[in-house]
């Protein structure tokens, strides 16, 4: 099968998971995204090895079972606040599991398993949150963000092979170019107006600043992943998604936007 048919199946198998979790209920895009933070740790698991580090076994199990309990919390209505505190078992067992190791590099060992909560597991769970607020508020603020993100990553990178000369950094990732960037952006703004049209209570402006936001953080977070398998020396995280390669490089773009948009939501807008 020609790897542009493949992408393309694969692709819109993923996004139909999504868009249908998300128009269900927020139960079932709870499950949906801790499928996919398993899927992710354990790619950033796997890449560890290339940096040397020698992780707790099953930390990627640990971390899910407390994410599972803190989304669970979430749905039953609890306060957000007390719903996030399971997440602080996640540290408590890396930290216990480490003393009973044997590595020369306990430090960085737990250094990297942190990072890898905070960089997937703490975002996931703040798109839950939000999931849940859209679905009280009715205006569906995280379906706005991945239909951003998938728009401003289809024209960016059509934009970019048509046009793209100007590297935005190439030493990190080679294709992508401020003409990619730039076009993806002007192709996310009929989005936003279309988001207006439809739920303009929190209007015109805050829409083209979610944008703004959205977009930029994306970018941001496509670096971060490259940067991540750069340094460990491999071109995808993982090849569970034919065509696209793994988990994380599907997700990168939203890792970084969820603790912006989150943070922009509660800060900026009223409901």
């Amino acid at each position: 099968m020609p790897n542009i048919l493949t992408r393309t199946i694969t692709g819109a198998v993923y996004v139909s998971l999504i868009v249908f979790s998300l128009l269900i209920h927020p139960a079932a895009f709870g499950i949906i995204t801790i499928l996919l933070n398993y899927f992710a740790l354990a790619e950033l698991n796997a890449m560890s090895a290339k940096f040397k580090i020698q992780l707790p076994n099953h930390w990627v199990v640990a971390n899910s079972f407390f994410m599972i309990i803190a989304i669970a919390l979430l749905q039953m209505g609890y306060d957000s606040t007390f719903a996030v505190l399971p997440l602080l078992g996640i540290p408590v067992t890396l930290f216990t599991s480490t003393i009973f190791m044997n590595t020369k590099t306990p430090v960085l060992n737990m250094a990297f398993a942190l990072f890898g909560t905070v960089y997937i597991t703490v975002p996931f769970v703040l798109l839950n949150l939000m999931q849940i607020e859209s679905f009280q508020t009715k205006i569906p603020f995280v379906l706005a963000i991945f239909i951003i993100i998938w728009t401003n990553d289809t024209f960016a990178y059509l934009a970019g092979i048509s046009f793209g000369k100007h590297k935005m950094m190439k030493r990190i990732s080679p294709l992508k170019s401020w003409e990619g960037f730039i076009g993806g952006f002007i192709m996310v703004v009929p989005v936003l107006y279309i988001f207006y049209r439809f739920y303009p209570s929190i209007g015109l402006l805050s829409w083209i600043g979610l944008g703004i936001l959205t977009v930029i953080s994306a970018v941001i977070g496509d670096f971060l992943e490259s940067l991540i398998k750069r340094s460990a020396d491999t071109k995808d995280s993982g090849i569970l998604l034919p065509g696209h390669g793994g988990i994380l490089d599907r997700i990168d773009s939203l890792l970084i936007t969820i603790p912006v948009i989150f943070f922009y939501l509660k800060l900026l807008i009223k409901h």
